[in-house]
């Protein structure tokens, strides 16, 4: 080997190095999120696309693990301002360098042993069933219609599990449900800070906001109540792994609170559902339940005191959201429809393609019918019901398997609400980000075995400049054992015969 060879390698070696402290860290997660939230917040997609290429291709020159760009993958669709193609078409050029870095990574990281993981074949017979759906029925305009949506949710849902599966670090003590659910609090964020921004830029007074619908480019309002479902569970669920508990639980409860703001009926039900549920779950796996408790009334204490100056703008939100009632929102009427194909074409559905008479139509074409189960039986028929009850079971199985797990309690606090919204939404048929962030969760929930709760540990706490972070977080938990221990030979003691208080001076 030359001398510029070992130069060169020596030179990479400590890239990957960096790299590889740098994209476990806070710095990386919150810096891409910076830069996709101006560049929808400008309106400059090339300023948001091209910073987020850059940052992509860094960290995929140089990591050796899918986990670190989660929070390239699901926070990328936060980049679209508008439903405008050619505000984004001109920058195609940026694909060449970051399939040619994607490419590097495939090489790189990919030379282990091909494993195709628990969901694989459940994928397999919905992708089936997308596919044969409305054989018969379907002319080839409806079929071509369906070809991009198949296409997402059948191929791409399935591609981003496999890459997930064979390029996650096969590493048991890698805390790797700290860092992902660390991705998407930081993603909810923005989402909060970008419907926010939407309602303050609107001029609509208060007590109207009911009767608006707020689009924030990349989704409306029921899009972006399911998101924060996702992004406020996994939040709830750091609160049960720091000291500083209640900075989280007041992150997760201020994405419940913009989760409200988005007024999406359905939305907020199964999202203070699943809130609730979290809640729950932190208590069960705080660490100190006792300061857990104090934390959760810090949060509830400044939340009064919020609603106390708000009270007014706060009780009219209400009020008009309560006005609104529980409608079906013309969906009874999907739903009659669908039933009534799914009579007249019981084996295959009528398929994706299929548009009926009602104008709920996603951006492709594909006719909503706002319901999980509504939607299988109508365009897939008996054939999508085979398919996602294999799908449901193998998942839920995934799910139980270790449910007593901290990380598994709050998945199955997400996929409560995540499901239940979908049974009057579309949830379930929106390939990116839902179902491919579902699939995500379920694979870390397969390859996840170990219980990884209570404080963070020193070997989990990854930063180029954490050295004395670190140091100070093992000298607490080192601190906080002994004083368990102290206080465990204290009853110990007491319950010994002849003990007096004296003794224990």
């Amino acid at each position: 080997m030359t001398q510029s060879n070992v130069i060169g390698n020596t030179g990479y070696n400590k890239y990957q190095s960096f790299i590889n402290k740098f994209v476990y860290s806070d710095f990386y997660i919150a810096l891409v999120c910076i830069v996709v939230f101006i560049g929808w917040a400008t309106k400059c997609a090339p300023f948001g696309i091209t910073g987020a290429v850059i940052l992509a291709c860094l960290a995929l020159l140089g990591a050796n693990d899918i986990l670190p760009l989660t929070v390239n993958i699901f926070s990328a669709v936060l980049l679209i301002f508008s439903s405008n193609f050619s505000d984004y078409v001109y920058l195609w050029p940026l694909a060449i360098p970051l399939g040619i870095c994607f490419i590097f990574f495939l090489v790189k990281n990919g030379r282990h042993k091909f494993m195709i993981g628990k969901m694989f074949f459940p994928l397999i017979a919905v992708a089936y069933a997308l596919l044969l759906g409305g054989v018969g029925t379907l002319i080839k305009q409806d079929f071509l219609r369906a070809l991009p949506d198949f296409v997402m949710l059948g191929l791409g849902v399935p591609a981003i599990y496999i890459l997930y599966n064979h390029y996650l670090k096969r590493d048991e003590q890698r805390d790797v449900p700290l860092y992902f659910s660390k991705t998407l609090m930081y993603i909810g964020l923005v989402i909060c800070i970008q419907l926010i921004t939407v309602i303050a830029q609107s001029g609509i007074p208060v007590h109207e906001w009911h009767k608006a619908v707020w689009e924030v480019g990349w989704a409306d309002r029921n899009d972006v109540a399911t998101y924060l479902i996702f992004t406020a569970g996994m939040t709830m669920y750091l609160s049960t792994r720091y000291r500083q508990g209640w900075i989280y639980l007041a992150l997760g409860i201020f994405q419940y609170a913009c989760l409200i703001l988005t007024f999406s009926r359905g939305g907020i039900i199964f999202g203070i559902i699943s809130g609730v549920v979290a809640l729950v779950f932190t208590i069960i796996k705080a660490p100190n339940k006792k300061i857990h408790f104090f934390y959760i009334g810090i949060v509830v204490l400044g939340m009064v005191i919020i609603y106390l100056c708000l009270m007014k703008d706060v009780n009219t939100m209400f009020t008009a959201l309560i006005d609104r009632g529980l409608g079906t929102s013309g969906r009874s009427k999907l739903y009659k429809e669908a039933w009534e194909l799914f009579k007249a074409h019981p084996l295959f559905g009528v398929g994706k393609g299929y548009v009926g008479p009602h104008t709920h139509t996603s951006a492709i074409g594909i006719y909503w019918f706002h319901s999980t189960i509504f939607q299988i039986i109508a365009s897939m028929g008996i054939m999508g019901i085979i398919a996602y009850v294999f799908f449901y079971v193998v998942r839920i199985q995934i799910l139980f398997k270790n449910i007593k797990n901290s990380f598994n309690l709050f998945c199955l606090a997400v996929f409560i609400g995540f499901e239940g919204y979908s049974f009057i939404n579309t949830g379930t048929f929106t390939a990116y980000p839902f179902m491919a962030l579902v699939l995500t969760m379920t694979l870390l929930l397969e390859r996840t075995q170990n219980d990884f709760s209570g404080f963070v540990t020193p070997y989990n706490y990854s930063s180029p400049w954490g050295d004395k972070i670190v140091e100070k977080e093992t000298e607490f938990i080192e601190k906080f054992r002994k004083k368990r221990q102290i206080n465990k030979q204290r009853r110990q003691t007491k319950k010994l015969p002849g003990y007096s208080k004296n003794d224990s001076n």
